[in-house]
């Protein structure tokens, strides 16, 4: 039997359960009718690390909080199904921060989700508070976790400048992943590091209702790994989250009726700040997460991962530490395989490619890719776009289309590059980049505003970077 968006009147936060010794939680949710009938509903559980001992009361109390807007995020899966004008809010402890927050992330976290689904404007649904009993009680001043800083990572290289940026500052990262896959797995065995893993376990009825007809697109998955990873540092008394998402992840895609849409939103700095802002009084949580590489374009970073050194113990003539384990490709993560590797085709291969092309001669970066992309003319339509010379750039975690052409007027100073038919064929299309804009180089490779972090985490920025 068919779903019907169009007969859902309400989306339902229906519940939060969790057990904080065995590290679990579950959230339920429903769809409703306009006569509040329930039409379908959803569980959705989450595993996290069961921490090491008993969680301290005031622990107990901060991560029922982040627990709590968790669950609002991570039931924009759910929501989206038929994005209704009604959200009904029946899990307790949501502060009125907490209820904005989840405001801001619907309508720009699900921005593109909206636009692609042919949506006649961004998402502004009425949220309302149902919740019974009493409220949550007010949390105690503010804290700032200290001990060991929890970087997620996601299997590509921003992360790894992060881990071994921190590494050199005399910090000890522990990693963190949702549900890793091999790529995963392999680049935190690379840094010899700890790695705590979470397990997410989406409610399958969602995949059976997306083929009745159920709307679906892009979520904004940064924000539900970030309070994930929250939640795991807490149970484990860790330090901060230290996220590694860039500067140009703040570039929107492109501009709806006037509203940008962006499909790294909640990898951006509006994002960061929302946040933090919401957590002090959500939370008591203040300096909880913040980005380590946020000042910094993709093009900087891909230099810093340029010069990430051999690990130590590997002997003399040893490859850079993470070259055999990193794997920036979108196709690579949604298949199955033991090992998957870069597929060389798509719009995330050709822009970490790009931004790598300038610090690397050809026979390393051929070597980490596996596919030399400025050798193969195909290519030339998926880099135009990238270039801002098509509609507009990919929906993709891609860089802005200033710093591929900073990317490009780099590389084509390269010996190694300059012949590339590839690179020849793009000169040719728009020459300026031949000569390259100083100005812009300059923008591109120089900081951007970020949110203010420890002195030890501002030392460990400019680590490799």
């Amino acid at each position: 039997m068919d779903f019907e968006p169009r007969a859902i009147a309400a989306f339902r936060y229906a519940a939060l359960h969790y057990d904080l010794a065995a590290g679990t939680a579950r959230w339920e949710f429903e769809l409703r009718d306009a006569r509040g009938v329930v039409v379908e509903s959803f569980t959705e559980r989450v595993a996290f690390e069961p921490p090491p001992g008993p969680v301290d009361h005031d622990l107990d109390a901060q991560i029922e909080r982040v627990l709590a807007v968790l669950g609002g995020v991570i039931g924009l899966s759910y929501y989206k199904a038929a994005a209704p004008d009604r959200v009904e809010l029946a899990a307790p402890g949501l502060t009125d921060a907490a209820v904005d927050y989840l405001a801001l992330v619907l309508r720009e976290g699900l921005a593109e989700f909206a636009y692609r689904a042919g949506l006649p404007a961004p998402l502004e649904p009425r949220l309302v508070r149902v919740a019974a009993g009493v409220p949550a009680p007010e949390m105690r001043p503010a804290t700032t976790p200290e001990g060991a800083p929890l970087v997620p990572i996601g299997g590509g290289k921003d992360s790894a400048v992060s881990v071994e940026s921190l590494r050199a500052a005399g910090l000890a990262p522990v990693q963190f992943a949702v549900n890793p896959n091999a790529i995963i797995e392999r680049v935190a065995a690379a840094s010899g590091l700890p790695l705590l893993r979470a397990r997410r376990t989406l409610d399958p009825r969602l995949l059976e209702l997306n083929a009745r007809g159920a709307l679906n697109g892009h979520v904004p998955v940064t924000a539900m790994n970030t309070l994930l990873a929250l939640v795991q540092a807490r149970l484990h008394g860790l330090g901060p989250v230290v996220m590694s998402n860039e500067s140009s992840a703040s570039d929107p895609t492109l501009d709806w009726n006037g509203h940008p849409v962006n499909h790294q939103w909640s990898k951006s700095l509006e994002a960061e700040r929302a946040l933090a802002a919401m957590l002090e009084p959500q939370a008591g949580l203040r300096g909880a997460t913040f980005s380590l590489l946020r000042p910094f374009s993709e093009l900087r970073i891909a230099a810093g991962f340029a010069r990430i050194p051999p690990d130590p113990a590997a002997g003399p003539g040893a490859a850079p530490r993470y070259d055999h384990a990193i794997v920036s490709c979108n196709r690579a993560f949604r298949l199955a395989g033991a090992e998957p590797s870069w597929c060389g085709e798509c719009d995330k291969c050709r822009f970490v490619f790009l931004a790598l092309a300038p610090w690397m001669d050809r026979a390393r970066l051929v070597g980490i890719v596996g596919h030399d992309l400025f050798a193969d003319p195909s290519q030339v339509p998926g880099f135009r776009a990238l270039l801002g010379l098509a509609e507009h750039k990919p929906f993709e975690c891609v860089g802005e289309e200033a710093e591929s052409s900073v990317a490009l007027t780099l590389a084509s100073r390269r010996p190694d590059w300059a012949d590339s038919p590839v690179v020849r064929e793009l000169l040719a299309a728009a020459p300026e980049f031949a000569t390259g804009d100083a100005a812009l180089e300059e923008r591109i490779l120089g900081e951007s505003e970020a949110l203010p972090v420890p002195p030890r985490y501002e030392e460990a920025r400019r680590a490799l970077v």
